[in-house]
């Protein structure tokens, strides 16, 4: 492959990271962390297609137990579940926290990914540049 050809591939790739760039952005700006319980007669069900919150069968079954938005300037909205007692039921906040803290984490990952990503398609373009 000529230097030519290389610095458009490289081009065409940065350019093409960049689009992804974006729309990944746009796509992690906000976490919403919904933490959902039904009745395990019901969870087989799933399996057999894809979890739609607007099917209105399988809002019937769902009960939404725990709810958390993140933006990405940090803006947070919680929904903490509670007991019949008015008390925060424990077991299904840890389950929560427990995706809260993942999510978070996927996200520091992706967006460090990206950087390296893009960083690494400068560093060539420079590089070719000389």
């Amino acid at each position: 492959m000529s230097e030519s050809d290389l610095k458009n591939a490289i081009q065409r790739f940065t350019r093409d990271l960049a689009d992804k760039a974006e729309t990944f952005v746009a796509d992690i700006s906000t976490l919403e962390i919904r933490t959902f319980t039904m009745p395990s007669t019901q969870i087989g069900g799933l399996t057999s297609r894809v979890l739609d919150l607007e099917d209105p069968q399988l809002a019937e079954d769902l009960k939404l137990r725990a709810y958390t938005r993140i933006d990405l300037d940090c803006d947070t909205t919680i929904c903490l579940p509670l007991d019949d007692n008015d008390q925060i039921d424990r077991a299904v906040w840890d389950i929560h926290q427990s995706m809260v803290n993942q999510a978070l984490r996927s996200r520091e990952t992706m967006l460090r990914a990206m950087g390296d990503s893009l960083s690494s398609a400068l560093e060539a373009l420079q590089h070719l540049a000389g």
